[in-house]
């Protein structure tokens, strides 16, 4: 497990492939935009993984213009949790990489009309987001999901 993380970490810090992705936008608020790179889904019927780009409008506290994280996601269970992140200092993924994790987060529900289900329907088919468990359905009041979120916590978690 410690060799995995190992890995992670050289990936998020050397990871041209990555900024040169073809991204595809899944959602997009004020706040950002969010990408997924359709020919880096590791695609798994039950926990298919897949690396995010947020691309952030503002430069953030930290120096961020960006950020790449590995999810993965439950299709059973419509969750999802974070295996990895990198901040990086410039739009895209480009630039410097400000900070590294490859330490996962818990799984979190994924709630409905958020940027988590629409990644979910993506990566799990068109049987995601209508089960009882962690989604709430299109008639949520959640707001879209709020990539820089994660500022309040160093920009360890997405």
């Amino acid at each position: 497990m410690r060799c995995l993380k190992w890995m992670l970490l050289l990936c998020l810090t050397a990871q041209p492939w990555l900024a040169s992705a073809e991204w595809e936008a899944v959602d997009e608020n004020h706040l950002a935009v969010v990408y997924i790179d359709p020919d880096k889904i590791r695609a798994s019927s039950v926990f298919p993984q897949a690396w995010h780009l947020i691309d952030l409008r503002e430069r953030s506290k930290t120096g961020a213009m960006s950020r790449l994280v590995l999810m993965e996601y439950d299709c059973h269970d419509e969750r999802r949790r974070t295996l990895a992140f990198s901040s990086k200092s410039e739009p895209m993924g480009e630039g410097k990489t400000l900070f590294t994790s490859a330490l996962s987060t818990p799984w979190k529900p994924v709630a409905g009309d958020t940027v988590g289900q629409k990644a979910l329907l993506l990566l799990c088919g068109h049987n995601a987001g209508k089960g009882t468990k962690g989604a709430k359905g299109k008639d949520s009041k959640e707001a879209p999901a709020a990539p820089a979120k994660s500022e309040s916590h160093g920009d360890a978690h997405h």
